[in-house]
């Protein structure tokens, strides 16, 4: 727990990235599968 209290900065900013990462690669997916679609 001591790496949590003194690097809290780090703890969110890694938190942050893994959320914007997910949330690019489930628009990415949503893309794909919107073009296949359109193309049926």
């Amino acid at each position: 727990m001591n790496f949590l209290e003194h690097n809290a900065l780090y703890v969110v900013g890694i938190i942050s990235a893994v959320i914007w990462l997910g949330l690019f690669f489930f628009m990415f997916g949503m893309e794909r599968r919107v073009r296949k679609l359109e193309n049926q």
